[in-house]
């Protein structure tokens, strides 16, 4: 294992910084991004070159001129070269964004997701995968994310379990896709995507997220840093009311219990609904406490239908929490996981840039 940086290395790093600092930005100055970077103006500008002459950015004149005649020029990621793409495995679908590297959206992808074993679900994926790389628009794609339900191992690659997906054990997804499209790979547990997406527009550190559809996922950010770790953060069968109702699972009072009737065939039941409520509040205003939360996101197909229980909700959290200064956020975006997804690409792609 290498124990040092040496100026390769640093001279991949530099470049990896200057591209996000432009990646970051609507259009930046030279002389912004060496203040921002603290690098030396001859370095920075070796690095721009570099960027420029293997067309990750382009300059655009902005039309003002400075004092020595010269035109100055914001420097902009170059959106017709080098793209990322985004994936959400769901079972309810398939979903996909191409992306340029600074999130703006080039293709958007479509598929249900129909599967009764490991063999359908992986036949799926592949398939989808197959549709998207073989779009010669996209044969610039230098990373791919997936945001993937279930149980995953990031840092292995590794999708663990799937819901509803009869023999679908620790299946290898990444070293499958990379084996077969060339392309690198990031798998991530779905709700860190949407978190990650999330975080991008928040000033808040401490923040949870639950996607609820028929289960619930969770991703929590402490410090404006993502928890990763398989298996960490398993809310479904955490005891919410103590002999409640029977789950799947074969425990009494599992949050689960509650969601998972919610939506049937995709129709909204009310009376299930009703008495989500209350176990859904426990869970959050503990959540809350344990995290020290200063926001908590819901989304999720559940939250197409906020408003008929939002007000019960929001009034049994303040009956726990008088004081609480929590801000509770309903979202009804369905494509904040490819959306997330896309973007750790991105940012992966940059992060391993080698010029």
């Amino acid at each position: 294992m290498k124990r040092y940086i040496g100026l390769e290395d640093m001279s991949h790093i530099n470049c990896a910084s200057v591209l996000r600092v432009i990646q970051s930005s609507g259009g930046i100055s030279r002389k912004q991004i060496s203040d921002i970077t603290g690098l030396s103006w001859g370095g920075m500008t070796k690095i721009v070159n570099k960027l420029m002459e293997h067309e990750y950015i382009v300059e655009e004149k902005n039309g003002a001129f400075a004092g020595n005649g010269r035109t100055p020029g914001l420097l902009r990621v170059n959106t017709k070269k080098h793209l990322a793409a985004g994936a959400d495995i769901n079972h309810t679908g398939l979903r996909a964004w191409v992306t340029d590297f600074s999130g703006g959206l080039r293709k958007m992808y479509f598929r249900e997701n129909h599967f009764g074993n490991r063999e359908e679900l992986l036949e799926n994926i592949l398939s989808f995968f197959e549709m998207i790389f073989q779009d010669d628009k996209n044969e610039e794609i230098q990373a791919v994310g997936i945001a993937m339900q279930g149980r995953v191992d990031s840092e292995k690659g590794i999708s663990i379990h799937f819901p509803e997906c009869e023999n679908w054990c620790d299946v290898p997804l990444v070293s499958i896709l990379k084996e077969r499209f060339h392309t690198e790979i990031y798998l991530e547990h779905d709700p860190d995507c949407m978190l990650f997406f999330e975080m991008e527009s928040m000033d808040a550190e401490n923040v949870i997220l639950l996607r609820i559809d028929q289960s619930i996922g969770m991703a929590v950010a402490l410090g404006g840093a993502i928890l990763r770790g398989t298996g960490i953060l398993e809310l479904p069968h955490s005891i919410v009311i103590p002999g409640g109702k029977l789950c799947k699972c074969g425990l009494r009072g599992c949050l689960e219990a509650y969601i998972a009737p919610c939506m049937q065939d995709g129709k909204i039941q009310k009376q299930a609904l009703e008495e989500m409520v209350s176990p859904l509040a426990v869970a959050i205003y503990n959540l809350i406490c344990m995290f020290h939360a200063e926001a908590v996101i819901l989304t999720g197909d559940l939250m197409k239908y906020h408003g008929m229980f939002e007000g019960r909700l929001l009034l049994e959290l303040h009956k726990m929490q008088k004081d609480t200064r929590t801000a509770i956020r309903f979202s009804e975006d369905t494509e904040t996981a490819v959306k997330g997804a896309a973007l750790i690409a991105a940012r992966q792609a940059v992060n391993a840039i080698r010029l």
